[in-house]
C-alpha cells in the first residue's frame, strides 16, 4: 500500500467516527399507510395529527422514532475530512438539470447521485413523499445522507434504526416479511367503470389544447368516486400527457426544451437551417457580434446641419 493510499484510508476512516449526542435527532416515521398517504384520509379511530412531545414534529400520532443525523452535520463531517468533496447527479435532463424520478403527476420523488470523498466515488439515492414541499432541496439532502452512509457516516444511526425496527423502510410490513399495503388491496376491489372510461377516451380524442388540462382533474375525481382503480387512473393520465404533448408539438418537428426553445444539442445544423433557424456557427457569430457591440459602444456621429439660406435672412 502506497503512502497516498494509507493517507486516503486514514481520512476515510474518520468519516466513521461517532457523532455526539447533541447532533443526533429524532426522525418521526408514520406507521399507518392511510395517514402517510397524501391522497387519502385515514378513517381509523384515534389517528390524528398533533405535536409530538419527543421530536417536536407536527405529524400523525401513529409513528415511531428513528435516530438520524441531519444534512448540515453530515456536510460538516465531509468538509472536515475532505474540503474538496463533491457530488453530481447520475444523469442530466435535456435542459442540463439533474434527472429526477417523478410520480404519475410529474412531481419529483427521487434522485440518484454520485458522492466523491478523498478521490473515492460511491452512489446514493434520495427520496421524498409525493407532493413534498421544496422536494428538490430535500431530495439533495436525503441523497447526500444516503451516499455518505456508504462511507460509514452516521452508520450507527442507520444500523440502530434497521435493528430496532426491521420494517422501518416498509411500515406496513411485519418484521421479517413484506406485506401488501392496505390501500393496494382496496384498489384491487374497485370495479372499473368501463363505460365512463370509453366516454373519457372519446372526449380526450376530440379535445384541444385549451381544455386538455381539465382531463387530469376528471381522472382524479373518478378515482375518488371509485370508478377507477390506480392502474386504470395511471393509464388514463398517460393518455392525457401524450395528448398534451401531441398538441404542443411544434410544426417543425424539432425537439424542444421545457421552455419551448429548440433543444440544440439534439439537432444538426442542417435541421436548423431547414427551418430557417440560426445554425451553431451562425449563433456563435451573432453572440460574438452582440458582445462586441455591448462592450465597445460607439458614440453616434452627429450629421452636420445643412445651412438653410432662408433661415439666415433670405437669399442675397
Amino acid at each position: 500500500m502506497t503512502m497516498v493510499e494509507v493517507e486516503q484510508r486514514e481520512a476515510l476512516l474518520k468519516l466513521r467516527e461517532p457523532f455526539p449526542d447533541e447532533q443526533i435527532g429524532k426522525l418521526p416515521r408514520v406507521t399507518c399507510p392511510d395517514c402517510s398517504s397524501p391522497r387519502r384520509a385515514c378513517t381509523e379511530k384515534g389517528h390524528r395529527k398533533e405535536r409530538c412531545q419527543i421530536c417536536n414534529a407536527y405529524t400523525f400520532n401513529k409513528h415511531i422514532h428513528i435516530d438520524y443525523v441531519g444534512h448540515a452535520d453530515v456536510t460538516e463531517r465531509l468538509l472536515d475530512v475532505d474540503p474538496f468533496w463533491s457530488w453530481e447527479p447520475f444523469a442530466l435532463d435535456e435542459t442540463g438539470l439533474p434527472s429526477l424520478d417523478t410520480d404519475q403527476f410529474g412531481a419529483p420523488v427521487g434522485m440518484w447521485i454520485r458522492l466523491t470523498v478523498c478521490g473515492v466515488t460511491r452512489p446514493g439515492y434520495g427520496s421524498v413523499p409525493s407532493g413534498q414541499h421544496d422536494a428538490v432541496k430535500i431530495l439533495i439532502g436525503d441523497a447526500l445522507r444516503n451516499a455518505a452512509q456508504r462511507f460509514g457516516v452516521a452508520l450507527a444511526q442507520w444500523q440502530k434504526g434497521d435493528r430496532d425496527n426491521p420494517a422501518a423502510e416498509n411500515p406496513v410490513a411485519d418484521p421479517g416479511q413484506r406485506a401488501a399495503p392496505k390501500h393496494q388491496a382496496a384498489q384491487a376491489r374497485i370495479v372499473v367503470d368501463t363505460e365512463w372510461v370509453a366516454e373519457f377516451e372519446k372526449r380526450l380524442a376530440e379535445a384541444d389544447l385549451d381544455n386538455v388540462p381539465r382531463f387530469r382533474q376528471d381522472v382524479m375525481d373518478a378515482m375518488r368516486a371509485e370508478r377507477l382503480n390506480a392502474d386504470a387512473a395511471n393509464r388514463l393520465l398517460d393518455l392525457v400527457r401524450q395528448k398534451q404533448q401531441a398538441l404542443n408539438a411544434p410544426a417543425d418537428g424539432l425537439p424542444r426544451n421545457q421552455d419551448g426553445t429548440i433543444a440544440r444539442r439534439q439537432v444538426t445544423d442542417e435541421q436548423l437551417a431547414a427551418v430557417g433557424t440560426m445554425t451553431g456557427p451562425e449563433k456563435s457569430d451573432h453572440n460574438r457580434l452582440v458582445k462586441d457591440v455591448m462592450s465597445t459602444p460607439k458614440t453616434a456621429e452627429r450629421g452636420r446641419a445643412v445651412e438653410d439660406q432662408w433661415a439666415a435672412g433670405g437669399a442675397s
